[in-house]
C-alpha cells in the first residue's frame, strides 16, 4: 500500500475512532451530515444529467432530507431504512447488466432520487446507532474497515478471477471471500468481548458477512457510476484514497442493513 494512502487511512481511522468513542450526539450527527451533503457533491458531479444549478438543489433537498429525518418517529425509521435497502438490491441488478443500463438512470430526477435515498437512509442508520448505540456504530465501521482492508490485501495476493470486470475489474473472487471472511472474524471477536452466548455470537457472525458482502454492492455501484462517467476517483479530496464518496461507498449500502438488525442481537 502506498505511503500516501496509509498514513491518510491511519489519519481517517484515529479520527473517526475518537469522534465516535469520545463526540457528543449533535457532534456525530453534524459531521455525518457534512460528510453525506460532500459526497452528494461527489456523486451529482458523476452525473452529467445533474450538472449546473441541479447539484445545487440536490445538496438543498439532501439537506432537507437530513432535518426531516432527525424528527422521524421511531416507528418510521425502519421503513426509511428498509427504501434505501430496495434501492441496493436494484444497484445490484444495475451492476450485473452494466453497460446495458435502462433508460431513466440517465435521467436527472431518478438520479437525484437515489442519491437522496442512498445517503439520506445511511445518515439514519448512523444516526441511529450513534445514538445510544455507541459499540454497534464502532462495529458497523469496523467491519466495513475490516472487509475491505481483507479484500485488498487477500485480492493482491491471491487474486486471479476478477468478480466484476465490466464495472470493477481490480477486484477479484478471492478479494470478495478475504472481505467476508474479514467481517465474520470482527463479528466473531465483537461477540467474544461482548460476552454473548453462542447462538447470538453466529447470528453476529453472519450479519456482519451479509452486511460485508452488502457494501460490496455499494462500492460497485459507485463503480458503475465513476466508469460511465470515465473518471477513476470521485474526487482529490484524499491524498491517496480520492473522494469521500470513494471512502464511504461500502458503508452507505451496508449501514442501513447493520441498523435494522444488529440491535435485535446486540443490547450494546
Amino acid at each position: 500500500m502506498p505511503r500516501t494512502r496509509l498514513l491518510t487511512a491511519v489519519v481517517l481511522l484515529l479520527l473517526a475512532v475518537t469522534l465516535v468513542w469520545r463526540g457528543t450526539l449533535p457532534w456525530l450527527l453534524g459531521v455525518f451530515a457534512a460528510i453525506t451533503l460532500r459526497a452528494a457533491w461527489e456523486w451529482a458531479a458523476l452525473c452529467p444529467a445533474l450538472a449546473g444549478a441541479r447539484r445545487g438543489w440536490l445538496l438543498a433537498v439532501l439537506a432537507l432530507a437530513l432535518v426531516g429525518l432527525y424528527a422521524l418517529p421511531a416507528n418510521l425509521a425502519p421503513l426509511m431504512l428498509a427504501a434505501a435497502l430496495v434501492w441496493w438490491a436494484v444497484a445490484f441488478g444495475l451492476v450485473l447488466r452494466y453497460p446495458a443500463l435502462p433508460a431513466w438512470t440517465g435521467r436527472p430526477l431518478p438520479q437525484a432520487a437515489v442519491i437522496v435515498l442512498a445517503l439520506a437512509g445511511a445518515w439514519l442508520a448512523l444516526a441511529q446507532l450513534a445514538d445510544g448505540r455507541r459499540p454497534l456504530l464502532l462495529l458497523c465501521l469496523a467491519l466495513v474497515w475490516a472487509a475491505d482492508s481483507a479484500a485488498y490485501v487477500v485480492g493482491k495476493l491471491l487474486g486471479r478471477r476478477r468478480l466484476c470486470p465490466q464495472v470493477s475489474p481490480g477486484k477479484t473472487v478471492e478479494g470478495l471471500a478475504g472481505g467476508l471472511a474479514g467481517a465474520a472474524l470482527t463479528g466473531l471477536a465483537a461477540g467474544a468481548l461482548w460476552r454473548l452466548d453462542g447462538v447470538a455470537i453466529a447470528a453476529l457472525v453472519a450479519l456482519t458477512t451479509i452486511c460485508a458482502g452488502v457494501s460490496v454492492v455499494g462500492d460497485l455501484t459507485e463503480s458503475l457510476f465513476k466508469r460511465r462517467a470515465g473518471v477513476k476517483d470521485s474526487s482529490h479530496l484524499l491524498p491517496g484514497h480520492g473522494g469521500v464518496l470513494d471512502r464511504i461507498d461500502a458503508l452507505i449500502a451496508a449501514a442501513p442493513l447493520f441498523a435494522l438488525a444488529a440491535p435485535l442481537l446486540v443490547r450494546a
